[in-house]
């Protein structure tokens, strides 16, 4: 479990970090503090697409998915020098932007992948199959008639064929269950 004191301590750190891995730590770092309380942040959005694509997305902000919106709000405004924006927390020395859109996951808590970092430190991110159909499912909402033409479409797309041989990854039957549900297995159907 991780004090407040070591919290800070260890955010300070991040300014040597660079900006993939501080957004990754301080994940990270706010999933071991709220740990104690229950609270469990798990990626979404384009970091996690960002760390599906190992990198070759690359994403400005954190999106969790999590309870105890309120207890965030008081750690990173009260201890960790945020500034609330709206929607969003910023670090100007840290150039990190975070949000929390909501408390409830869009797919299935079973597939969120508990990723261990270099530090040692832990990490929860949205199901690949999930966050690939979401992608899908905004890019038929932004071009109807064509979602290829969006980069929506193309970042679902390099995640599956990046993943689809990898077992560990990714569940094809449950994609292709899911995304039935979603009603954009045919695009799925289509790449296999």
């Amino acid at each position: 479990m991780t004090q407040l004191t070591e919290l800070k301590q260890e955010f300070i750190n991040l300014v040597h970090l660079s900006k993939q891995e501080r957004m990754l730590e301080l994940s990270a770092l706010l999933t071991e503090y709220f740990k104690s309380d229950g609270i469990k942040p798990i990626i979404v959005g384009g970091l996690s697409v960002e760390i599906y694509t190992r990198g070759n997305y690359t994403t400005y902000d954190i999106d969790f998915i999590t309870d105890g919106y309120n207890q965030f709000d008081a750690l990173l405004t009260k201890e960790l020098g945020f500034n609330k924006e709206g929607r969003s927390w910023y670090h100007k020395g840290l150039e990190l932007s975070l949000e929390i859109p909501d408390n409830y996951l869009e797919g299935n808590p079973d597939k969120v992948i508990k990723i261990e970092l270099a530090s040692g430190r832990s990490i929860y991110v949205i199901g690949i199959e999930d966050i690939i159909i979401h992608r899908l499912e905004s890019a038929l909402v932004s071009q109807p008639e064509n979602p290829d033409w969006t980069d929506d479409y193309e970042w679902a797309e390099r995640m599956f064929h990046i993943h689809k041989s990898d077992p560990d990854i990714m569940d094809l039957d449950y994609l292709i269950a899911a995304s039935a549900k979603a009603n954009v297995d045919q695009i799925i159907r289509e790449w296999l």
